[in-house]
C-alpha cells in the first residue's frame, strides 16, 4: 500500500507520527551527544582489536565445538545435542546460537563454524563492554569514568582472548550485566526489578555457575528499591526469576530425567557430579596446583586488570554503590582459592567487575564534589592506569591481531576434506564436528572424541574407526588410557598421514589399520 492509496486524513496521520519521530530521535541524540562521544569510539575500537584477525588466532579448543555442534543439532536436526544430552549445562546458551543462526544463516554464511561462532562472540563482546558503560553510569560514575571501565574491559588482552572463544560465558555476560543495570534502574519500579531478575535467569540459564553470583544483585536490588514497595518489587521480581529458571528442571522432569536412574542421564545426577565428583582444580593459594597454573597463564596475558580489580576491593567500602560490585568480584576469587574444580574460562566472570572497581576507585578518588585538590590524584590515577595499558597491552594484543597462519586443526580440517572419502568414519576434534557433517557432508557422521567411550549409543553403532583427527595432546597425556581407551587403542594400529602444528598442540592425522576394530 502506497501513501496514494491512503485517504488525506491517514497521509496526515502518518506524515504527524514520522514527524514525532524524527523530532524525539534528535532530541535523544541531543541529550545523548556527549555519552555517545565518547561510548561509539570504545564500542568501534573494542570491535576491531576483538574482530581483526579473529580467524586465525586464538588455537581451535575443545568447548567451542561442542557448544557450536549443539547449536547446529538444534536448528537442523530439532535436538538439544547430536549426541545424549546429560545436562553437563543449561542449554539456553547455544539455543541463542542456533536461533541467531536461523535468523542469519550463520553456519552457511561461514566457511567454519568455528568463524559463525567468533562472530556471536564478537557481538556478545561489544554488547558486553557497552553494558559496562551503563553499568558504571547507573553506578554514579562520570561519563569519562565510565568509559574508563568499558576500555578496560573491551580492550584487556584477556577478555579479546576469552572473548574470542564460544564460550557460554561470554553469552552469558550481556544477561549478567544487563541484570546489574536494571537492578540499578532510577525509576525503582517493579518493571525494572522484573526485568532485572529475568536477565539473572537467563545468565543462569546459559551457564549455570553464575547462580553463584546472585547474592550480588539482590544486594544491588535491595539497595537500590524505594522501601515503601520494596517487598513488592522483590516478591515480583524473585517470583518472575525462579519461573523463568524453573523450565529447566521442569524439562528434565518431562522427559523423566530429574532424578537419576537405570539407563537415562539425569539433572540431579549431573549436578552432583559437577559439584562432588569432577577433579579438584586445587587451590590458587598452592603452589604447584593446576589453579595456580591457570591463574599464572591469565597474568601472563594481563595482570592490570586481574590484580588492578583486586587492588580496588577495598575501595568499594568507601562507596555504597559499589560494595555489591565488590562482592560480585570477591565471590569468582574464592571460587578459586576453595578446594574445587574451576573450569578454564572462569576468568571472563572476573573481568567486567575489575574493570568497574578500577574506574570506581578513580570514582572514589575525584569524590562527588570534584574539588580540584581531589580531581588531580584521581586524574593522576587514571593516568597511570591508562600508561600501565599502553606499555604492556600492545605485546599481547599484537600477535591477536596479526596472526596469519592458519590454525593447525583447521588446517588438518581442510586435509580431511580434500583428501578423505566422505563414508569414511572419523573420530575428531569437537571443533571440526560441525564442518565435517554440515559442509563436508561425511556419512556416516564423525564422532566427537569426547563421546567416544561415554555415550552408549555411540559404541552400539560403532563398527570401525578409519581416521583419528586430534591433537597430539589426546595421546601424549598419561590420563588418555583412562579417560580415551578406544582412542588410544585405535593409535596403536594406526599411521599418520598428515601432520599441522607442533608440540603437544600440533595436529596429526592418522589412518587406522582397516583389520583392527573397536
Amino acid at each position: 500500500m502506497t501513501l496514494a492509496n491512503l485517504a488525506p486524513t491517514d497521509v496526515r496521520h502518518l506524515l504527524s507520527v514520522r514527524r514525532r519521530v524524527l523530532i524525539g530521535a534528535q532530541e535523544w541524540l541531543r541529550r545523548h551527544a556527549r555519552t555517545l562521544a565518547l561510548l561509539v569510539p570504545v564500542l568501534v575500537a573494542t570491535g576491531l582489536v576483538r574482530g581483526i584477525g579473529m580467524s586465525t588466532f586464538p588455537r581451535y579448543v575443545d568447548d567451542p565445538g561442542t557448544y557450536l555442534s549443539q547449536a547446529w543439532s538444534l536448528q537442523y536436526e530439532g535436538t538439544l545435542s547430536p549426541y545424549s544430552y546429560f545436562y553437563d549445562h543449561a542449554p539456553a546458551g547455544w539455543i541463542q546460537i542456533a536461533l541467531y543462526s536461523m535468523l542469519t544463516d550463520g553456519f552457511d554464511r561461514h566457511d567454519s563454524a568455528i568463524g559463525f561462532g567468533n562472530e556471536c562472540m564478537l557481538i556478545a563482546g561489544v554488547v558486553s563492554t557497552g553494558l559496562v558503560f551503563a553499568l558504571g553510569r547507573r553506578l554514579g560514575f562520570s561519563r569519562w569514568t565510565a568509559a574508563l571501565a568499558a576500555l578496560l574491559f573491551g580492550l584487556s588482552p584477556l577478555a579479546v582472548l576469552y572473548g574470542r572463544w564460544t564460550f557460554l560465558d561470554n553469552i552469558a555476560t550481556p544477561w549478567l550485566l544487563a541484570a546489574f543495570v536494571l537492578a540499578l534502574s532510577r525509576r525503582r519500579s517493579i518493571l525494572a526489578g522484573t526485568g532485572a531478575a529475568l536477565c539473572f535467569a537467563m545468565a543462569a540459564l546459559t551457564k549455570e555457575t553464575l547462580l553463584v553470583l546472585l547474592p550480588g544483585l539482590l544486594w544491588t536490588l535491595w539497595r537500590n528499591t524505594d522501601p515503601r514497595n520494596r517487598a513488592q518489587v522483590l516478591t515480583v521480581a524473585t517470583g518472575a526469576g525462579a519461573l523463568l529458571m524453573a523450565m529447566y528442571p521442569l524439562f528434565a522432569l518431562f522427559k523423566g530425567e530429574l532424578f537419576e536412574g537405570p539407563g537415562h542421564n539425569s539433572l540431579l545426577g549431573t549436578a552432583a557430579w559437577q559439584l562432588a565428583e569432577r577433579q579438584t582444580s586445587g587451590s590458587l593459594l598452592t603452589a604447584d596446583s593446576p589453579m595456580r597454573h591457570l591463574f599464572d597463564d591469565w597474568l601472563a596475558q594481563d595482570r592490570l586488570l586481574l590484580l588492578g580489580g583486586l587492588a580496588s576491593i577495598p575501595v568499594a567500602v568507601f562507596a555504597g554503590r559499589l560494595r555489591p560490585i565488590a562482592l560480585t568480584l570477591v565471590t569468582g576469587w574464592l571460587l578459586m582459592v576453595r578446594d574445587g574444580y574451576v573450569p578454564f574460562m572462569h576468568v571472563v566472570t572476573l573481568l567486567p567487575w575489575s574493570a568497574l572497581l578500577i574506574a570506581g576507585a578513580v570514582h572514589v578518588v575525584a569524590g562527588p564534589a570534584r574539588r580540584w585538590w581531589r580531581v588531580g590524584p584521581a586524574v593522576a590515577l587514571a593516568v597511570a592506569v591508562l600508561a600501565g595499558a599502553a606499555v604492556s597491552w600492545p605485546d599481547r594484543l599484537t600477535p591477536m591481531m596479526t596472526t596469519k597462519e592458519v590454525p593447525a586443526m583447521r588446517a588438518a580440517e581442510l586435509w580431511v576434506a580434500d583428501n578423505v572419502p566422505r563414508d569414511k568414519v572419523l573420530v575428531v576434534h569437537d571443533s571440526i564436528w560441525v564442518d565435517l557433517v554440515h559442509r563436508y557432508r561425511f556419512r556416516p557422521e564423525s564422532i566427537i572424541v569426547s563421546k567416544l567411550d561415554t555415550d552408549p549409543a555411540v559404541r552400539e553403532r560403532l563398527g570401525r574407526i578409519d581416521y583419528l583427527v586430534v591433537p597430539e595432546w589426546y595421546l601424549g597425556n598419561p590420563a588418555s588410557g583412562t579417560a580415551y581407551p578406544t582412542l588410544v587403542e585405535a593409535h596403536k594400529h594406526a599411521v599418520p598421514v598428515a601432520s599441522f602444528g607442533d608440540g603437544s598442540d600440533g595436529v596429526r592425522v592418522y589412518r587406522v589399520s582397516r583389520y583392527w576394530s573397536p
